[in-house]
C-alpha cells in the first residue's frame, strides 16, 4: 500500500467572482521509503499541494479529491485523529526553520516537548532522546545547542534541530517544504544530506518540494514537475535529464546555469508563468510553448501515464527526439 495518493486534488479560494483555482487535478502516488520531488515555477502549486495533505490551506479554500495517507482520506477525518495522524504519520520541515520554533523556548524544551505529546511518558527519557537526535544530525556541541534560543543558533543549526524534531516521532510521511532556500551552498549540501542519511534510516517516505532540478535529482526516485496547479510530467531523475517528454521541462533543464558551458546570456522560458485560475481549455502551458500546435488549444489534455512515467502533452511522442537534444530550444518547431 502507498503511503500517500492524491487522487484529482483540486483547490480553490474564494474570490468575488467565484472560486479561484490553485490546483487543478492534482494525482501523485507516494511509496514506503520513496522520495518524490515536486519541481516547478513560484506559484505552480508546490506548497499548496503540501498543504492540502497537512490541511493547513487557507482559510475558506474548498478542496475536492482524496488525499490518502495509509489507506485513510486525510480530508475527512475529525479534528482528534487529525491530531493523531500529524503527531505520529506525518512531519514537516519548512523552508524558515525559525517558523517552526518557539522563539521563547530553548532548544531542549522545544524538542522534548514534543517527544513527550507524541510519544508519552516522563521527561527524563525524551531529554536522552533529544539528545541522541541532535547528536545525530550533525550537531558537535549537543551541551550547548540543547541551552540556546533560536536567536542564538545559525540558520544551518536551526534546520537541523528541525529535522532532528521532525524525525523524533518516526513518520512514515515527512513533507519538505524547500527546507535549503534560506542557507547557504555549503550548508545547503550538508543538510541535504543529513536529511536524506535520516530519510533512509527511519525507512520514510518523503515529498520534497524545491526550485533546484539538480538537488531534487539529487536525493529523489522521482520527479514531479508542476505547471499552473496540475502536473505535467513525472519521470525518474535520469528519465528527466536525458529524455525530457514535456517542453516546460525541457525548458526548465535549458534555462539552468551550467558550470561547464560559456553562454552569454541564460535562456530563460519565454513569457510570463499564469496561475492556475488564468487557465482555459486548452493546455496550460500553450502560451509560452515555442512547440504548441492548433491541437494544444483545442480542450485539456489528460496526463498519460505508460512506461513507468507520465507526461501531459498532445506532442509528447512526436517531439520525443527534439526535446531529447541538448539544443532543443535552438530548433524551430
Amino acid at each position: 500500500m502507498n503511503v500517500l495518493e492524491l487522487d484529482d486534488v483540486r483547490l480553490g479560494v474564494p474570490d468575488r467572482g467565484g472560486d479561484r483555482a490553485i490546483l487543478r487535478g492534482v494525482s501523485l502516488s507516494v511509496a514506503p521509503g520513496e522520495a518524490i520531488g515536486l519541481v516547478g515555477e513560484s506559484g505552480s502549486g508546490k506548497s499548496m499541494t503540501l498543504r492540502t495533505v497537512l490541511r493547513t490551506e487557507p482559510w475558506g479554500a474548498r478542496v475536492t479529491g482524496r488525499v490518502m495517507l495509509e489507506g485513510e482520506d486525510v480530508r475527512r477525518l475529525g479534528a482528534a485523529d487529525l491530531r493523531r495522524v500529524r503527531a505520529d504519520a506525518l512531519a514537516m520541515i519548512s523552508q524558515d526553520p525559525r517558523a517552526a520554533l518557539n522563539p521563547l523556548l530553548r532548544v531542549s524544551g522545544f524538542l522534548v516537548e514534543g517527544l513527550c505529546d507524541a510519544r508519552g511518558g516522563s521527561r527524563q527519557p525524551a531529554v536522552r532522546r533529544a539528545r541522541d537526535l541532535l547528536s545525530q544530525v550533525g550537531i558537535a556541541d549537543v551541551d550547548r545547542c540543547m541551552d540556546s534560543y533560536p536567536h542564538e543558533l545559525s540558520g544551518g543549526m536551526l534546520q537541523r534541530v528541525v529535522i532532528a524534531a521532525a524525525v523524533a516521532s518516526s513518520p512514515r510521511l515527512l513533507l519538505a517544504d524547500e527546507p535549503t532556500t534560506a542557507l547557504d551552498v555549503s550548508t545547503q549540501s550538508e543538510v541535504m544530506a543529513i536529511l536524506d542519511d535520516q530519510r533512509r534510516e527511519h525507512g520514510m517516505a518523503m515529498v520534497f518540494v524545491t526550485h533546484d532540478l539538480e538537488l531534487a535529482s539529487a536525493v529523489c526516485d522521482r520527479i514531479a514537475v508542476l505547471y499552473a496547479g496540475e502536473i505535467v510530467e513525472i519521470a525518474t531523475p535520469e528519465q528527466l535529464h536525458s529524455s525530457p517528454r514535456h517542453p516546460y521541462t525541457r525548458l526548465l533543464l535549458d534555462s539552468r546555469p551550467s558550470l561547464t558551458t560559456k553562454a552569454p546570456m541564460l535562456p530563460v522560458i519565454p513569457g510570463r508563468p499564469i496561475a492556475a485560475y488564468e487557465v482555459e481549455d486548452r493546455c496550460a502551458f500553450s502560451g509560452r510553448c515555442p512547440w504548441a500546435a492548433p491541437q494544444c488549444v483545442d480542450g485539456e489534455v489528460p496526463l498519460l501515464h505508460a512506461a513507468g512515467r507520465a507526461v501531459r502533452c498532445h506532442r509528447s511522442d512526436e517531439l520525443a527526439g527534439e526535446l531529447a537534444h541538448p539544443t532543443a530550444t535552438e530548433a524551430t518547431p
